[in-house]
């Protein structure tokens, strides 16, 4: 079993203290709302299309102190604390423009982690950054993370479902047309928040096990629904018969590109799930050339339904660590 398996997570928490206490070069803070414009700065003038650098998406997975920022000479540090997995870091995001010293950058954040105790790794490491860490730290050993690739498609196609590769969304859709004519969709508003939680809820029911992921997706949910208009968000809605049968939660993560947060939909209602996504794109969407829809977190039935709507490109992203990564892949080869 590789080392890092063995690290002692008290061990990590009393690290953590004794950090704080002799003046760490960096000094972490929760992701709140009122940081929405501070790390936007940074992250929306690259043009960066990975969906994990969406504010949105570090708000609402990063509560309860699972993902903080700091801020030093110019650059944005993410630090991620999973209960799961040791801590480790999203790419270190220079302010746009400045001329800074991005080895350095990189390696106080590799000196952080030393100190924890952890082995030093950054994840989620895509383009432009993916260049940079690459020409500044050479040495680095770099392993490709497909299960958290985004998955990227044409708007265009996702609403209009042409041509004989996308044949099966639209009898999908057809079908569903057919069962329920006088379906309505509803751009997504305060009213209908706890009939999107009901139907979360009864999702969630529908699982043989409910696991703590589910419970931590729950309050992920929960924070995106509850802050939608502090947050960026735009949602959409189908209702059938008066009931709330499916609804879907995005933003504009940049002015060519929609990304999807949230898509649940009650399956017992045969082509609900085709039915959202292309209702939203065709309302929500008609002013951006991109759908990024996220990854597939290696769920093979997931990785299906994403793959079979035929993504124009992939959004790769890279792990990036001080030591071979073939020896730790059994414990980062797994998203959390």
């Amino acid at each position: 079993m590789p080392e890092m398996q063995c690290i002692n997570r008290c061990e990590i928490e009393d690290k953590k203290e004794e950090m704080k206490e002799t003046n760490s070069v960096f000094h972490f803070k929760p992701i709140t709302l009122d940081k929405k414009a501070l790390i936007e700065s940074y992250t929306k003038p690259w043009g960066a299309e990975c969906s994990d650098l969406s504010f949105a998406n570090l708000f609402i997975w990063g509560s309860d102190g699972k993902m903080q920022y700091a801020e030093k000479d110019n650059v944005l540090y993410i630090k991620l604390d999973f209960k799961r997995v040791p801590v480790y870091f999203w790419v270190p995001i220079p302010k746009y423009g400045v001329e800074i010293n991005y080895r350095k950058a990189v390696y106080d954040a590799i000196e952080y982690m030393k100190k924890l105790g952890v082995e030093p790794t950054f994840r989620s490491v895509s383009s432009p950054f993916y260049e940079m860490m690459r020409k500044a730290c050479p040495e680095l050993f770099i392993m490709p993370t497909d299960i958290a690739w985004d998955y990227v498609y044409e708007r265009e196609k996702l609403e209009t479902l042409r041509g004989k590769k996308l044949h099966g969304k639209r009898n999908h859709i057809n079908k569903f047309l057919s069962l329920y004519p006088d379906y309505e969709y509803k751009k997504l508003d305060s009213s209908m928040l706890q009939d999107c939680v009901a139907l979360y809820d009864q999702w969630i029911e529908d699982k043989d096990e409910v696991s703590a992921e589910f419970k931590e997706e729950r309050q992920s949910v929960l924070l995106a629904l509850n802050n939608m208009q502090e947050l960026g968000l735009v949602g959409g809605a189908i209702y059938v018969e008066g009931k709330l049968i499916a609804f879907t939660v995005g933003e504009r993560l940049q002015p060519h590109m929609q990304l999807i947060h949230i898509e649940k939909a009650d399956a017992s209602y045969e082509g609900a799930y085709p039915m959202i996504n292309q209702q939203y794109v065709k309302n929500e969407c008609m002013d951006v050339e991109l759908i990024n829809r996220e990854e597939d977190m290696g769920i093979e039935g997931m990785r299906k339904a994403k793959r079979g709507y035929y993504p124009v490109k992939m959004i790769e992203k890279y792990l990036f660590s001080t030591r071979d990564i073939s020896q730790i892949k059994g414990i980062w080869g797994q998203e959390n």
